[in-house]
């Protein structure tokens, strides 16, 4: 596994290396501009920087800023600069990230599940923080080599929302986001596809799985490459899943001291169970962490049998984790391996609609359906593990008004949850299931100088 360093003594420089291949390594920016490194893995750092025992008592009253620039400072400080890396969080983390445990709840079995809102952001989904880390790191590493780059990702509806919120107007950045026609919601489509500088939004006749292999398949195209830098977004490249590091020592901070802490995360694509299993390994006590995900996931079975089966995703009510062959499987794999435990669970949509129900009726709180994906595997993990948990942490992962459909399906109202920005028509680039449209389009000036 990876070798660990402590943050007190000095790192050794940051290097990234391949979990297929251990004589590939990069640098930064090598990983900035190759996100894959080749042979079928994903980029993990060479080490992992090891926490201060009172680490967390340190940063407990600092702003959510200032505690992710110590987290990840190990990881990018040294290339960034200290200056820059302050900056950079000030304006990438510049809104407010609550711990919710819901007030009328008290007094029952549910009084120990807060949900954490990382969906306080621009485009209402946890996705802001690594994206808007990401592209200001990009920007940071890159901008004076390259002055044209292209951001590159495929999403099933939050990450999308996140990178086009984070690229547009940026000089010299665009965003290239594919998306899949059927199973993204209106008000994401919305956010995606918005006619705006520096954004070009493709709709796919297809799935998520389809615009995420026709993505990875222009990152491995030399002559697109050459023509000029083709970046990701999405959770392939490790900079975004360090942004997304922080998350768990902000909710464990937000405890009182010694609360025996449990994390479950709604999961698609496992970065962000990966970012939890990363603070972990670099020393962070979390007693017990929960892949929750919806019927998509192979990742119960392959956690069960030992046998890895990737299965064509089909639309559900938590449509940001229809994902049947998930990105992030080799580093959580690799970060698990000699480490702590993650355990995986399913949750369908009968029982998600369920848990949104339930938790309405009971406290007023209404969550998003991949939440609630979360909260329901919460519940059940109190009921069998209560006795050895103080908290359970639910990762709330979008704004619940990104999902009228499901609102509706759960509610009967649609709008039970009003969305806080503006939402104008989508103008999307339509195409098939065609790589050879999408190369047309990398290969143009469509988002550049609009």
């Amino acid at each position: 596994s990876t070798p660990r360093v402590s943050m007190s003594s000095p790192s050794p420089k940051l290097e990234f290396v391949s979990t297929a291949d251990a004589s590939c390594r990069g640098s930064l920016r090598d990983v900035l501009l190759s996100a894959m490194p080749g042979k079928g893995g994903l980029w993990v750092p060479t080490h992992i920087p090891q926490i201060a025992p009172d680490f967390v008592e340190r940063h407990r009253d600092a702003s959510y800023a200032d505690l992710a620039e110590a987290v990840v400072a190990p990881y990018f400080g040294e290339v960034l600069g200290p200056a820059v890396l302050r900056q950079l969080c000030q304006e990438a983390f510049n809104f407010p990230v609550p711990l919710v445990f819901p007030e009328k709840l008290k007094g029952t079995p549910a009084e120990r599940i807060g949900v954490l809102e990382l969906f306080q952001g621009p485009s209402a989904a946890f996705k802001d923080f690594a994206v808007r880390t990401l592209v200001r790191v990009t920007a940071r590493v890159l901008g004076d080599e390259f002055p044209q780059l292209t951001v590159l990702a495929a999403t099933s509806g939050d990450t999308g929302a996140a990178v086009t919120e984070a690229c547009a107007g940026v000089p010299g950045v665009r965003a290239v986001v594919l998306y899949p026609r059927i199973g993204v919601s209106g008000v994401q489509e919305s956010q995606i596809a918005r006619p705006r500088p520096g954004v070009v939004a493709i709709s796919v006749d297809g799935t998520f799985d389809d615009c995420q292999a026709m993505v990875k398949r222009a990152l491995a195209d030399e002559s697109l490459r050459r023509h000029r830098p083709l970046l990701t977004a999405n959770s392939i490249n490790p900079v975004r899943l360090i942004a997304q590091v922080p998350f768990a020592f902000h909710a464990k901070r937000l405890l009182a001291r010694g609360r025996r802490m449990g994390i479950v995360v709604p999961s698609g694509n496992l970065g962000n169970v990966g970012a939890v299993q990363l603070a972990r390994r670099m020393g962070l006590d979390v007693a017990a962490l929960v892949a929750a995900t919806n019927t998509n996931s192979p990742l119960p079975d392959l956690f069960a049998t030992g046998e890895y089966r990737p299965r064509r995703a089909v639309p559900t009510a938590s449509n940001a984790m229809d994902i049947g062959d998930p990105n992030n499987l080799s580093r959580l794999l690799a970060w698990r391996d000699g480490g702590p435990s993650v355990e995986a669970v399913t949750v369908d949509d009968v029982a998600t609609l369920d848990a949104m129900r339930r938790v309405r009726d009971a406290s007023g709180y209404i969550l998003c359906p991949h939440s609630a994906v979360g909260w329901k595997a919460a519940e059940d993990l109190l009921a069998r593990d209560g006795a050895k948990l103080d908290d359970v942490i639910v990762f709330g992962t979008a704004h619940p008004a990104k999902f009228p459909d499901v609102l509706q399906q759960a509610f009967g109202d649609a709008n039970a949850s009003l969305f806080p920005g503006e939402l104008p028509a989508p103008a999307p680039l339509r195409i098939g299931n065609d790589f050879e449209a999408v190369r047309k389009v990398l290969e143009s000036e469509a988002g550049f100088g609009r």
